[in-house]
């Protein structure tokens, strides 16, 4: 799948004086383009923003405006998924397309401030910056260097969806649900002790006859931690109907198609309906 990843530098507290941008563009796992763009912001430069990226008025000098520039952007990102690192970059395009009076790219956004804060629960309230991002991920990196911060961005969405077993578009869903652990959509819990499956981790995708929260109390029940995402200490993935318009194009959740890699490379996983886990859960209470 094909994505980007954007970021920009302003030359002053003007969102719309945008005078960097950095572009990653990925498919897959894979960097196919890297973008590196000074622009003239037809603006004053501020010495504090100067400071802060080093760029000034003498940098720009023959540089394209952002009118100049915006349609190479227009053509090459529409109707993409576009990761961007807070709200400062898609509010600083937005801006500028008003001021200069240019076409507005239409794209899928994605903030990955909050694919942090929903995978990693010391980052759900703060530290999810990039500084702190790069001091925890011992990453070396220019930062507010336009495409060394777009970078970063890509290295730390591609963490997420390593630890989460989220995929890239089921993100743009999940962004929009509340953070877990204060949620009442978080369905993670921790299996009782010393039952027929303590120490198995169950997850389930899909929807389910039952309400979500009483299958994850059942499984509870039988000893299964509960959790949200496919990782490498999943042990059932329980599968239920499958909405086909929040499939992007595939025909399997992000959820089993990570299991199912999973099973590829060796793990001891099991892929269940909602059905097979119902009969188990009967088949244990009859014994």
């Amino acid at each position: 799948m094909k994505y980007y990843v954007i970021d920009v530098e302003t030359a002053n507290p003007d969102y719309s004086s945008i005078c960097q941008i950095g572009l990653v563009e990925m498919l897959g796992s894979r960097v196919t383009n890297e973008v590196r763009q000074l622009i003239d912001p037809c603006s004053y430069f501020d010495p504090f923003n100067t400071s802060i990226h080093g760029i000034s008025a003498n940098d720009v000098i023959g540089q394209p405006t952002f009118s100049q520039f915006i349609s190479n952007l227009v053509e090459m990102l529409n109707d993409a998924i576009v990761v961007h690192h807070g709200h400062f970059d898609r509010t600083a395009f937005n801006r500028a397309s008003q001021v200069f009076e240019t076409e507005t790219l239409s794209v899928k956004w994605l903030d990955s401030t909050k694919i942090v804060r929903r995978t990693w629960p010391e980052f759900s309230s703060k530290g999810y910056g990039l500084s702190n991002l790069a001091s925890f991920f011992n990453y070396q990196f220019e930062h507010h260097d336009a495409l060394e911060d777009a970078k970063f961005t890509q290295f730390v969405v591609s963490q997420a969806i390593k630890a989460s077993g989220i995929g890239l578009e089921e993100w743009l869903q999940r962004v929009e649900q509340p953070i877990s652990g204060s949620s009442a959509n978080n369905f993670s819990r921790t299996g009782k002790k010393d039952v027929i499956f303590s120490g198995s981790t169950i997850v389930f995708t899909g929807s389910l006859k039952a309400p979500r929260r009483d299958a994850a109390d059942i499984a509870q029940k039988l000893g299964f931690d509960v959790t949200n995402s496919v990782t490498k200490s999943t042990t059932h993935l329980c599968v239920g109907l499958q909405d086909i318009d929040k499939l992007n194009g595939y025909k399997k959740s992000s959820k089993q198609r990570k299991a199912e890699q999973l099973i590829t490379s060796g793990q001891e996983l099991t892929i269940l309906s909602e059905s097979d886990f119902w009969a188990m859960v009967e088949d244990v209470k009859g014994k």
